[in-house]
């Protein structure tokens, strides 16, 4: 009877081991220029998963290789950059999100940034912080290591400008564009009681019109201050600006490309309020000449653009570049164990 339970005891310790060793992680890399770290295996699978996501393909074990290459890579500049004392500000930090939250187009909270970041970017906000504030820190480290690189970028001449233009003409075109005026009561962050208000408020607004002028409503009721010392003018909306509907909705695009020239809408509910809207101008979609501006009103014309993009592409290429050789030179410097059974999973 004892050595049954002990033999029982015995098999359930083994398994118990056989279930802790899945638990483990596994290193697949380990790295030291300055300092040792791990990469391990959950760490990968984590890459691995979203390049997986991202092209709907199985990465194979090259592929794995190569997403790990990268990791490592990361690392080192991490571990250099820290040794040579590289730094961005907090302000440097907050000023760079400010600009990355500009670029999402229409006005929106801190609040509401904070939520696309999480549903959109699948990460927490320290998160965002932290990998900003890295990413910002390479970028410096590679500039600076690698400035005779960046200060020998080539110009777009105009053959290639007017080659560029010919090959993708129909590519260089205005959508369906409206400007209109608007009167724009902010819900965002509200109780459902204050939003009853904010609702009474917008329909006070609507009352009013019938009797005032738009510039002197919207002056007295619109929470846009951007535009409500203008008359409420928004500017342009573009018909394919995804950006501005996942953030309005498309509720109001659709309320919004209705409406005729000098039309006045009612309430019109977006994602972050209410608004009243007043046409003043609609434009046809047009395909666009090398002189003409990219965007009304823009001192961006075709030609312009074609030479930012070239200019951007020229960078990212001299980026990658000065990226490979300083990794190299980097791996030289270091002590890199790569464990290629943990590899495989």
């Amino acid at each position: 009877m004892r050595k049954t339970v002990v033999c029982g005891l015995f098999i359930l310790w083994v398994g118990t081991l056989g279930l802790w060793a899945q638990v483990i992680d596994q290193p697949v890399a380990r790295v030291r220029l300055t300092k040792p770290e791990i990469i391990t295996q959950k760490q990968l699978m984590k890459h691995v998963e979203l390049l997986e996501q991202q092209t709907r393909q199985q990465v194979s074990l090259e592929g794995r290789k190569k997403v790990l290459d990268l990791k490592i890579g990361e690392l080192l500049i991490n571990q250099a950059a820290a040794r040579d004392n590289f730094r961005v500000t907090d302000e440097e930090v907050a000023q760079s999100i400010e600009s990355y939250k500009r670029s999402m187009g229409a006005p929106i909270s801190d609040a509401q940034f904070r939520l696309l970041v999480q549903n959109q970017l699948n990460m927490s906000w320290d998160e965002f912080v932290s990998n900003m504030r890295q990413r910002m820190i390479q970028e410096k480290y590679i500039l600076e290591k690698k400035r005779a690189l960046f200060a020998a970028i080539p110009e777009a001449t105009e053959e290639q400008i007017r080659d560029i233009y010919n090959a993708h003409a129909t590519d260089f075109t205005n959508p369906l564009l409206v400007r209109f005026n608007h009167i724009f009561i902010d819900t965002r962050s509200l109780s459902e009681t204050e939003k009853t208000a904010a609702l009474k408020r917008a329909e006070e607004a609507l009352k009013e019109l019938r009797s005032s002028a738009f510039k002197d409503v919207a002056l007295k009721y619109s929470d846009d201050t951007g535009s409500k010392y203008r008359g409420g003018d928004f500017g342009y909306l573009a018909r394919n600006d995804a950006q501005r509907e996942t953030i309005l909705g498309k509720g109001f695009f659709d309320a919004v490309f209705s409406l005729q020239l000098n039309q006045t809408s009612g309430i019109i509910h977006s994602n972050i309020g209410y608004h009243i809207v007043q046409i003043t101008e609609r434009r046809d979609p047009k395909l666009l000449g090398l002189d003409d501006p990219i965007f009304p009103g823009s001192t961006v014309t075709v030609r312009q653009r074609i030479k930012d993009l070239v200019r951007v592409q020229n960078q990212q290429i001299t980026f990658q570049k000065a990226l490979t050789e300083l990794v190299d030179e980097l791996r030289k410097q270091a002590e890199i164990t790569i464990f290629e059974q943990n590899l495989n999973w």
